[in-house]
């Protein structure tokens, strides 16, 4: 009698376990980074953060501006501070290169940021809270998103 027939043999053993057929927790998570689908949303993801960077150092002084108007704290040294972070996180998760460090950037704009500059709790006119409320909703969707990257770049450290 073979290996395989003694693991089918006892349907009511629970002690007997098929494992061949899962692949170790270290190699499922770490594989992950290097399939098709990953990548592309890497570069959709840290892409587009990386643009609005670029747009934001393109437009700086509009943006301090903005910021300033919406109470940001020391608005000539944060929002640049902030876009660069922001750069710097989208282009390591693209990039896959410091993926803990990419995520933690990112998630560090998107948690200072989106109460800050999209507080739509305190936005009297309703189409302009509505947008706020938009706006604050995407960013906070872009969170989870940072986070589950993060994650990812946990567990492959791990391995």
């Amino acid at each position: 009698m073979g290996l395989l027939s003694r693991s089918r043999q006892s349907t009511d053993d629970d002690s007997v376990t098929d494992v061949s057929r899962r692949p170790p927790a270290a190699t499922a998570d770490s594989s992950i980074a290097s399939t098709p689908l990953f990548r592309l949303g890497r570069a959709l993801f840290g892409g587009i953060l990386a643009f609005n960077a670029i747009d934001n150092f393109r437009n700086l002084e509009g943006r301090i501006a903005y910021a300033e108007a919406k109470g940001a704290p020391a608005p000539d040294l944060t929002v640049p501070a902030v876009s660069g972070s922001l750069l710097a996180g989208g282009i390591g998760i693209v990039l896959w290169r410091a993926p803990m460090a990419a995520a933690a950037a990112v998630i560090g704009f998107l948690a200072g940021i989106t109460p800050v500059m999209h507080d739509f709790w305190n936005v009297d006119d309703d189409e302009q809270q509505q947008q706020e409320l938009i706006h604050f909703l995407k960013n906070t969707a872009l969170l989870g998103a940072a986070i589950a990257f993060l994650k990812v770049g946990q567990r492959e450290r791990r391995s």
